[in-house]
């Protein structure tokens, strides 16, 4: 934990160490900013454990990667821990088919799939490195406006104070709510099933999903060896009973829902289920407030975009910021709403897309099945929008 007083002032007070939190707060004092971090949970660098696997994992986009590399964390991760996604397939609860490859789009890789331990302590060893103020951990006890400023009082009675209040506290935002912007996320239905696996035959790099028949979403993504981590988002009865399997019996209701298409699996991580739920709110800006990550939109993981639309909330403000000029204050109300503007359509176009093809795979509406699997095949067959169609996602 960095040196801090009983009260603190700084030009920024970032609220929530998840790590779109730990990124913006290494932009931001980067930037040149003085930023103060703090968090419920103890700041800790998890230890290296080369023999495990995380089971969460993320697919970071090459804006993301490029983002990340500029400030000083993406050559922090070691290469053996990373794994590029080159190919993609999706195929869709009627057979039609649709395939992604990153030679087509001139890219080194669609993704990197990065364990979220070894992603928080590459960014953890830049929040000390960027002279970042830790204070973790401390429980939220008030958060109080005025003029200048806002100020977090801790339950010890200790008081944060920034120009600018960044609001990275997750999806249920407690810093949200206590600004009075008001929106509850939407249940989906849905919960997330993620699990690591060995597997009898190489991936090749390639990533899978499956849009299912009974609305769930099965996706494999690369580790590195032959290795990969499952995401299945289920029906919440039909996802509770996968994460109460013993690791054989999921082991065989994986492959076998995807076709076997790697052989045998052999399960290497525990289960772990995540509720999904939508978000999307009236404004991610207030008086000296910017909303960041899950605290700032919610939405579903099948497009694999949840950490990179935080990672460029995080690149976004910091640019602002960085290009305020002659604006000194960085809470001012130009910046906010820049920053707001800037975010508004990356993050609705992606959430247009993730949430109307969870609902159009969701739906068992007479009729729709065909439809939505002709769609597959007509973009297949469209490199020119398939391209277009990948160029959010990548960037």
């Amino acid at each position: 934990m960095s040196a801090a007083g009983p009260d603190v002032e700084r030009d920024v007070l970032v609220a929530g160490a998840g790590l779109p939190g730990l990124a913006v707060a290494v932009a931001l004092a980067r930037a040149g900013l003085s930023v103060a971090l703090v968090d419920r949970q103890a700041l800790a660098v998890p230890e290296p454990e080369p023999e495990t696997w995380d089971a969460r994992v993320y697919a970071i986009s090459p804006g993301s990667a490029t983002f990340l590399r500029s400030i000083g964390a993406w050559q922090a991760l070691p290469e053996e821990r990373i794994a590029p996604v080159e190919t993609m397939h999706i195929e869709g609860d009627r057979g039609a088919a649709l395939r992604f490859d990153a030679y087509e789009l001139a890219e080194r890789a669609l993704a990197w799939i990065v364990e979220e331990r070894t992603l928080r302590a590459a960014l953890v060893e830049q929040v000390h490195d960027s002279g970042v103020d830790v204070l973790a951990p401390a429980a939220f006890a008030s958060l109080a406006w005025t003029t200048a400023c806002g100020t977090l009082t801790l339950d010890d009675g200790r008081r944060v104070s920034g120009r600018l209040v960044v609001g990275a506290d997750g999806l249920r935002s407690w810093v949200r709510r206590t600004a009075g912007i008001a929106a509850e996320p939407r249940p989906y239905g849905q919960t997330a099933v993620v699990a690591n696996f060995e597997c009898e035959r190489p991936h090749d790099g390639v990533a899978r999903q499956w849009f299912r028949a009974d609305g769930g979403v099965l996706a494999w993504l690369p580790l590195p060896g032959a290795r990969i981590s499952i995401v299945w988002s289920a029906p919440e009865a039909q996802a509770f009973t996968l994460a109460s399997l013993d690791p054989d019996a999921l082991s065989e209701q994986v492959a076998r829902a995807g076709g076997r298409a790697l052989g045998k699996l052999t399960c290497i991580t525990p289960p772990a289920a995540f509720p999904l739920r939508f978000l999307r709110l009236p404004a991610v800006v207030a008086h000296r407030l910017a909303l960041v990550g899950d605290a700032a939109h919610g939405v579903h993981p099948l497009a694999g975009q949840g950490v990179n639309l935080g990672f460029g909330d995080a690149q976004a403000l910091a640019a602002v910021e960085a290009a305020r000029g002659g604006v000194g204050d960085p809470g001012a109300p130009i910046l906010l709403e820049r920053y707001a503007r800037r975010r508004a359509a990356p993050v609705a176009a992606m959430q247009a897309v993730a949430d109307g093809l969870a609902r159009l795979f969701g739906s068992s509406a007479p009729g729709l099945a065909t439809l939505r699997n002709l769609g597959l095949t007509a973009v297949s067959n469209l490199p020119t929008l398939r391209q277009a169609l990948a160029q959010p996602a990548l960037r």
